[in-house]
């Protein structure tokens, strides 16, 4: 067992020995005794002291990983392997982390630490960078034309193509901490003659809190395709763990906007018809919040998207709301993350839709992705159950600029 896992053990035992005095004292209603405040002040200590020496433990372990890959002594064919996923898996499953993968881990690890995130020792961590671990001395023959270099790292991967990809929307990835962004609320100017006495202005500047969020996707893999080699299955574990948190960040993002205080555009007690003036009440009330209406885009779902084509803007131009890639002259977004199943008064079956700058919504995300890998649990399935945790959080500065119905009949 490496030195640091061993450490951050002893690290666990002394927190819940200081949480345990602290529980009992709290329980018994008291302040804590002159026996127990020594006791925790020196657990608070030894505490710091091995933070101390885990990290330089951490350090010689990623030196000696990254040598032990670079040694021009080695000269076994796991030092030229290409970095993939299933590769680190298999290393991890078989406690053989070694090479190539020790690097990986070992990177891994220190970027969810250095996001305030605790590592589990039987967790595969693929660094955010993962892309960087490459085939060492290949021209392309034993695989490293396979790796892709023209995009960023695996975080970076998992936002492209998302819904909130096409909508523009602001990305702070390879997060280390927490991250307070500001939010100032309306400067007023005036005007004074040349030696007129300029009077106090109140500015508020609020923030917005980007804290890490672990998102959880659990899947059943089967072990036959784990062994596989093929850059084709590769690709497809890849995708299957990319889809699914683009799916669920996506679909967090349109609940916080459907629950966020925006400006509301309303069909009806009981939702109704959406018609062209209706269309443009969107734009109208982002304008009137100050909002860059020309960077606005619209957001729909596919009901709407095929009502809003046949929807005339008049009776004597035959032109139509959505025509020719264009939304009453807007860019949009469509998808099915938009929903066509909400309720309001007697109306059921109602969708929702939205306009704004989108720019201003925040998708942030730290360091590695981590899979914590269970081959007991599925095992008599022939199966290894992988959790895939990922960090993230989504805000928006400024919702109160964004304007939203969910009431619409299509």
């Amino acid at each position: 067992m490496k030195k640091s896992v061993e450490l951050r053990k002893k690290l666990a035992e002394l927190e819940t020995e200081m949480k345990g005095i602290l529980e009992t004292a709290k329980t018994e209603k008291r302040d804590l005794s002159a026996d127990e405040q020594t006791k925790f002040n020196d657990k608070y200590k030894d505490i710091e002291d091995l933070k101390v020496k885990i990290t330089d433990a951490e350090n010689v372990e990623a030196f000696e990983a990254r040598m032990a890959n670079n040694a021009p002594s080695i000269k076994t064919d796991k030092s030229k392997e290409a970095y993939t996923i299933m590769g680190h898996i298999n290393a991890v499953r078989t406690g053989k982390v070694d090479g190539v993968y020790a690097e990986a881990q070992a990177e891994g690890e220190k970027e969810l630490r250095n996001a305030g995130v605790a590592v589990n020792a039987n967790a595969v961590y693929i660094p955010s960078n993962f892309r960087n671990f490459t085939v060492t001395g290949d021209d392309g023959a034993k695989g490293g034309n396979l790796v892709e270099t023209a995009k960023g790292g695996i975080i970076e991967s998992l936002f492209e193509g998302s819904l909130l990809d096409k909508m523009g929307a602001t990305r702070f990835l390879g997060l280390t901490g927490n991250l307070d962004l500001p939010k100032g609320g309306k400067v007023t100017s005036a005007w004074y003659t040349e030696n007129g006495e300029v009077s106090a202005q109140s500015h508020n500047v609020g923030q917005i809190e980007l804290r890490p969020n672990r998102l959880a996707t659990r899947m059943n893999v089967s072990n036959q395709l784990l062994i596989q080699s093929s850059a084709d299955v590769e690709a497809y574990l890849r995708n299957e763990i990319q889809k699914s948190i683009q799916k669920a960040l996506d679909e967090k993002y349109i609940e916080y906007l459907l629950g966020a205080d925006v400006l509301p555009v309303e069909m009806g007690v009981n939702g109704g018809a959406i018609d062209y003036a209706k269309v443009q009440e969107f734009v109208e009330k982002v304008g009137k919040a100050e909002a860059d209406v020309a960077n606005g885009k619209y957001l729909i779902n596919y009901d709407l998207h095929s009502f809003l084509k046949t929807l005339k803007m008049d009776s004597g131009s035959g032109r139509f709301v959505l025509q020719d890639g264009k939304l009453d002259g807007f860019d949009f977004v469509v998808s099915n993350r938009v929903p066509s199943n909400l309720t309001k008064g007697t109306g059921t079956g109602l969708s929702a839709m939205a306009f704004g700058d989108w720019s201003e919504s925040i998708v942030a995300g730290w360091g590695a992705i981590e899979i914590l890998v269970d081959p007991y649990t599925r095992s008599q399935f022939g199966q290894t159950v992988m959790n895939v945790g990922s960090y993230w959080d989504l805000k928006d500065l400024r919702p109160e600029a964004k304007a939203v119905s969910k009431d619409i009949d299509a």
